[in-house]
């Protein structure tokens, strides 16, 4: 008769089953808490300015640092931040940046609107 080799190392580990199950929770525990709509509107703000600056200007960036850190806007609120900006090539500039709720009156589920100055020609 065959024997299941897997069946056996079952039988000798029955916690492993149980500890497998454990971590596969915890990986989607901790993977659905870290996305939705949930994202905080400055990291909104910094990979808005990051893809348009990258596409659009065609200048590829580094990367975006905003203060101060906004989690949230009110509805009508206009928050002013600023931006660091650094370009794969190692130039800079700081950018004064807005995020505006659009949210008013009878409208809901609006989302954010960014602006930021214009990065420097060169």
């Amino acid at each position: 008769m065959p024997v299941d080799p897997l069946r056996g190392r079952f039988r000798a580990r029955p916690w492993l089953r149980g500890s497998r199950a454990l971590v596969l929770t915890a990986a989607l525990a901790a993977a659905a808490a870290g996305c939705g709509p949930n994202t905080d509107a400055y990291v909104a703000l910094q990979n808005a300015m990051k893809s348009h600056l990258t596409t659009q200007d065609h200048r590829p960036v580094a990367s975006v640092s905003c203060t101060p850190h906004v989690h949230d806007t009110a509805r009508e609120e206009t928050a002013h931040l600023r931006c660091l900006v650094v370009f794969d090539n190692r130039t800079s500039y700081t950018a004064n940046a807005t995020i505006r709720n659009q949210n008013s009156g009878g409208t809901h589920n609006r989302p954010d609107s960014y602006s930021w100055d214009s990065p420097p020609q060169g």
